[in-house]
């Protein structure tokens, strides 16, 4: 992405939902034995590696005019001023998802560029430096929180993924923005959990061991939590951005999400899926339109 060298492992199908390692051959036989002779502690191990991310921002490789604002020891504000002369019109804040990259933003950065806006993108918990660090809904919350406090208020707020969940846990508990796009949603934390578990081959005894300790480490934003619950309260405008083939959120659920919220605009795309939506033009013009809103 302009500014700052993305390192670290390409984008996964589905943030947040397929191991950085593809458990395949020997890596397959090896796991399906330690499932099977140590299911807890194999379930508990593999949940630790679910809930952190290879991927990371090298902060000493800029190339524009991006500014890195540090955010508390592990996190980050990569700030995006508007383009030309005049001063920004708008504040949007970006938040990727579990294990979205940086780079994956970067038309949807330049066209609110483009259109007067100082945009801000959220680097989480676990993705400024090497190394694997947790980052689950409890860790994407309080990033949240503590990019508002820091750096906010803005005008509209966008997130992706389990993100686009966090934002709604954040919301819920006083974050504040006057209208927010939530892109590839995942209602359905439970269903996700489940399918980033089915990548590694896992059940019985593992798979439960596996899903109480990814419980655990998301706190108190369960991902049982009913997703009702966080919208009830919600008046502000807001865009449901999905692909109708997303494999990892399935749409129906996004539309239910949309029908949920009294100022909600659904847009369903044809093309694409749960991460190359956020590269296709008509998202991208979408996104820019909507957040720009006065």
């Amino acid at each position: 992405m302009a500014g700052y060298e993305v390192q670290g492992a390409q984008a996964q199908p589905a943030s947040a939902v397929a191991p950085d390692v593809p458990v395949t051959g020997r890596r397959r036989q090896a796991l399906a034995l330690a499932a099977r002779l140590l299911p807890g502690l194999t379930g508990r191990f593999l949940a630790g590696r679910y809930m952190s991310s290879p991927s990371y921002l090298d902060p000493e490789k800029t190339r524009s005019e991006a500014r890195l604002l540090p955010l508390g020891k592990d996190m980050a504000v990569l700030r995006y001023p508007a383009s030309g002369k005049a001063a920004a019109t708008r504040r949007v804040l970006i938040v990727p998802g579990h294990d979205g990259h940086a780079r994956q933003f970067v038309r949807l950065v330049a066209s609110l560029r483009r259109s007067g806006a100082q945009v801000d993108l959220l680097v989480l918990p676990g993705h400024l430096r090497e190394g694997r660090t947790r980052c689950g809904l409890v860790e994407i919350v309080r990033a949240i929180h503590q990019c508002g406090d820091s750096h906010g208020p803005y005008d509209a707020v966008a997130a992706h993924c389990v993100s686009a969940s966090g934002l709604l846990f954040a919301m819920a508990e006083g974050f504040s923005c006057p209208r927010f796009a939530l892109i590839s949603t995942p209602v359905d934390l439970m269903k996700l959990m489940r399918l980033g578990a089915s990548q590694y081959g896992i059940s019985g005894r593992c798979l439960a061991a596996f899903e109480r300790r990814v419980s655990q480490l998301c706190g108190p934003h369960r991902p049982d939590t009913p997703w009702r619950s966080l919208v009830d309260a919600r008046t502000e405008p807001a865009l449901v951005l999905h692909a109708r083939h997303d494999f990892a959120a399935p749409s129906a659920d996004a539309r239910e999400l949309a029908q949920a919220l009294p100022k909600a605009q659904l847009d369903l795309l044809e093309q694409g899926d749960h991460n190359s939506i956020l590269g296709m033009t008509s998202a991208i013009r979408t996104l820019t339109e909507f957040l720009m809103r006065p």
